[in-house]
């Protein structure tokens, strides 16, 4: 719902857009006023709000840059927005760029002004990659989601006045996923807002399917794929809508879970594409390394979490709804486990000899991901170890220094140090390996298999390991039919 022209605004419609843009530009580190300034002081006959708007819209562009990095970054937009929020979806069958928007996971954050500015600067710094450039078809996910609350329509607000006209010139279709007449009536409450442009794109879609059908008209094949890259709580819903089976996390075989809402991510820590990855592992790992401080002083809790929250936890993930903020790192510790854990079949094999037979495509990229994880986890906590270590000799090298900060710093350095490579293939070892009958020769092999985990978590950067390729770069692909206004009208 951000991708419309500009219309005039009102005097206190007006007010409120700076407020909100204020804010935004406010809290980044000023993009040079002149340089901009100077880029738009050559036409002098251009509208004077027309600057105003593209200046705003170029500075909540660049504060976005600012916040691209990884999970332990602090600042850094969470990488499973790519997986949940904004997902790129490729290429139409006319070549025109395909973009998935499911508003609903912002719900977690609905309340938090901070954070929803940040999601606001994403969006936009995404999408400015894909309108300004392409033709590209939108596809809105109801999920649920009100525009008629106060902190997302003074956002929307300011999207209408800042966009620049070409997000609607390049947009070819307008999908609107699930609408409930609450959707429609709010639609239709921005009509003044909205160019009779944007209009004639918009299209009501009551399935999946549908959108699949429109989108891919002669392809199975492709109509599957982009089906896969609706998020699960979508599909749910799409699920419920049409009296089927709901998908479910819990127990499904590791094939079907990415086959049916695996995601293309890139983990921007390690640079790595994982094709078709389930989303939960996504998002319990990124949550746990996004507050890693605080998740390797959780991990010795492991197994000492609070059951009904543990429960409450398992019904969201097996859901494929968005995590709540905030979750004890032990808890999501140990959903990951139990994800893990409630698999058909281990990870990696049933017996400890894993090379006897290769491994599909689904499970060595699912592998490899949480063992990077895992690898990840273990070095920031060898870091924190070496920082708190130091810290301490210091703080024993100064004779008025307190005998109880030393203590502090040593206990603080004892916890950060319990994620080690041998502790993490310990736990989650069963995971991977694990027999299918408990005899007394498979405990016998159980150092061996513990050993071999060790070893993948040890070097899981290491290149001899890794088995993908760079993920696909759609703004390079040649867009057959790009240019073709009347195609997909």
């Amino acid at each position: 719902m951000l991708l419309c022209a500009r219309t005039p605004t009102s005097r206190s419609e007006k007010k409120d857009e700076l407020d909100v843009a204020g804010r935004l530009v406010r809290k980044s580190d000023r993009v040079d006023r002149r340089q901009t300034l100077a880029a738009n002081t050559d036409d002098s006959a251009q509208d004077p709000k027309l600057k105003q708007s593209e200046f705003q819209y170029r500075s909540v562009i660049e504060d976005a840059k600012r916040c691209v990095g990884h999970g332990a970054d602090k600042g850094s937009f969470p990488e499973e927005w790519d997986a949940q929020l904004l997902v790129d979806c490729g290429l139409s069958t006319a070549g025109h760029r395909v973009v998935l928007f499911v508003p609903g996971f912002l719900m977690p954050i609905i309340d938090d002004q901070d954070e929803l500015d940040r999601a606001f600067r994403y969006i936009l710094m995404t999408m400015d990659s894909i309108a300004m450039h392409q033709k590209y078809i939108f596809i809105y996910c109801c999920l649920g989601m009100d525009w008629s609350h106060p902190n997302l329509s003074e956002r929307l607000r300011l999207a209408y006045d800042i966009l620049p006209k070409s997000y609607t010139k390049n947009l070819k279709r307008f999908y609107i996923l699930h609408p409930v007449s609450s959707t429609r009536l709010t639609l239709y409450s921005f009509y003044a807002w909205l160019s009779a442009q944007f209009w004639a794109k918009v299209q009501y879609a009551s399935s999946i399917e549908e959108i699949c059908e429109g989108v891919h008209p002669s392809s199975d094949a492709d109509q599957a794929e982009l089906h896969r890259r609706f998020p699960q709580a979508v599909q749910r819903l799409d699920a419920w809508h049409h009296g089927e089976e709901l998908p479910v996390n819990f127990g499904v075989p590791l094939r079907d879970l990415c086959n049916g809402f695996g995601v293309d991510f890139t983990d921007h820590t390690t640079g790595r594409w994982y094709p078709k990855l389930p989303p939960a592992v996504i998002f319990m790992c990124e949550a746990l390394e996004r507050d890693a401080d605080e998740a390797l002083q959780a991990f010795s809790k492991l197994f000492d979490v609070d059951g009904a929250a543990a429960f409450s936890l398992l019904d969201i993930i097996d859901k494929g709804d968005p995590l709540p903020r905030d979750l004890d790192p032990a808890l999501l510790w140990w959903s990951l486990k139990v994800w893990l854990d409630c698999l058909p079949s281990p990870l990696l094999s049933s017996q400890v000899d894993i090379f006897h037979s290769r491994l599909s495509t689904e499970v060595a990229y699912v592998g490899l991901y949480i063992v990077s994880f895992l690898h990840t986890m273990c070095e920031l906590a060898r870091e924190s170890h070496a920082e708190l270590a130091a810290g301490a000799s210091s703080v024993q090298t100064r004779e008025e220094a307190p005998p109880e900060n030393v203590e502090a710093a040593q206990s603080s350095d004892d916890t950060a140090m319990l994620l080690t490579p041998a502790l993490a293939a310990k736990v989650f070892t069963p995971s991977f390996l694990r027999p299918r009958e408990l005899t007394p020769d498979a405990i016998k092999d159980l150092p061996l298999a513990e050993s071999l985990v060790q070893t993948l978590i040890e070097y899981a950067e290491d290149k001899a390991l890794w088995i993908g390729g760079q993920a696909p770069n759609w703004n390079k692909t040649t867009s057959k039919g790009a240019d073709d206004e009347s195609d997909e009208s």
